[in-house]
């Protein structure tokens, strides 16, 4: 039996793995410093650097479940504080609620077009009857724009009531 321990060490963003072993270190060549590589891990390397980006990304995940790694940060000099990240809890992105809305009229009951094109040019002061009736006849289209949402939600539910379809985006 051979025997070996595996050390893992994170350092920079980088990972280098170590195993400990009873088979002998490679002899390194006293010319250049560099250990001789052997022939199965340049055959290894060869089949690697073939791998498409799909298959790459496959490999990687193989390899981090059968090494038990976790993600690691690749960022630079963030690396270095990555351990004392992960021991506080991450705070819950903050949501933005919108404050500005655009209303959209989708589309028309037919049978209530009147009473909504009356409704449209009561909501919105700066329409004249033709212009609403134009507006509503072109549906879908954009009545308002950028507007607050109590006012948004106030000309939707006037909408809505006399048969319009309206969206707030």
């Amino acid at each position: 039996k051979q025997w070996y321990q595996r050390r893992v060490a994170i350092t920079a963003g980088t990972l280098r793995v170590r195993c400990l072993s009873a088979v002998p270190a490679p002899q390194i060549d006293s010319e250049s410093g560099v250990a001789g590589v052997p022939e199965h891990v340049l055959s290894l390397a060869d089949q690697i650097c073939g791998l498409s980006l799909h298959e790459t990304g496959q490999l990687t995940k193989v390899l981090k479940e059968r090494l038990g790694i976790g993600e690691i940060a690749l960022a630079g000099p963030a690396a270095a504080a990555a351990p004392a990240a992960e021991t506080e809890a991450e705070p819950e992105p903050v949501v933005e609620e919108k404050t500005s809305f655009d209303v959209r009229l989708l589309g028309i009951d037919s049978s209530m077009k009147i009473k909504l094109i009356k409704a449209l040019k009561e909501t919105i002061p700066d329409l004249n009857l033709v212009a609403a009736k134009k507006m509503v006849e072109s549906a879908p289209c954009m009545l308002r724009e950028k507007i607050p949402k109590a006012e948004a939600e106030a000309l939707k539910a006037k909408l809505t009531e006399f048969g319009g379809d309206v969206a707030l985006e």
